[in-house]
């Protein structure tokens, strides 16, 4: 498996220096995962030349969260399919680089929709909606990203997958034992 290229040229890290928002910072380089193995694979370059990931999406962010120093992580380049549309459930599958108005395209058919309607809904990834918790003009009716999100799967900072969902008391016990439930005297409020 090849190691995912980090580009360092000009072009690239005065793109990526910003994004919808008034915050610049050159970033160490720009990288297009694959897929999760690319990711991972990030992580260790990253760890070892003491950088931090910036995940990146569209871009749209209004506060500065896809700028820094370290290497952007472009997700939206090859990881943007649609995996799967369960109309009978309600759900869709998808990989963080959907642009949100293609996955209600591709809904429409169903009669379903990804409600939370930014205003940046043709070239926000859901991703990044994920990440920020967006939401709209109509979130007091719909609810933001969060309202719609019944499990993610992700890469955490050591390299390993996480998967989150809601659990129950049952299979965090199975998962991580009594340890979390016991009371500790360092729970004891002051």
């Amino acid at each position: 498996m090849a190691t995912p290229e980090i580009l360092r040229d000009s072009l690239h890290r005065i793109a990526y220096s910003t994004d919808a928002s008034a915050y610049r910072e050159v970033p160490y380089g720009v990288a297009y995962p694959e897929d999760e193995d690319d990711i991972r694979t990030l992580i260790a370059i990253g760890r070892d030349l003491g950088l931090d990931l910036i995940p990146r999406a569209g871009g749209t962010s209004i506060a500065g969260q896809v700028v820094g120093k370290g290497i952007v992580v472009d997700i939206s380049r090859h990881m943007n399919r649609i995996l799967e549309i369960n109309s009978g459930e309600r759900w869709a599958r998808v990989q963080p680089g959907v642009v949100r108005d293609e996955l209600n395209l591709a809904c429409r058919q169903y009669g379903l929709f990804f409600s939370p309607e930014t205003s940046t809904s043709n070239r926000c990834c859901i991703g990044g909606m994920f990440g920020n918790n967006s939401c709209g003009s109509h979130s007091l009716i719909y609810g933001s990203t969060r309202h719609h999100v019944i499990e993610a799967k992700g890469i955490l900072a050591d390299g390993s997958s996480g998967h989150f969902k809601e659990y129950t008391v049952e299979e965090l016990e199975h998962r991580f034992g009594n340890r979390f439930w016991e009371k500790s005297d360092s729970d004891s409020l002051i």
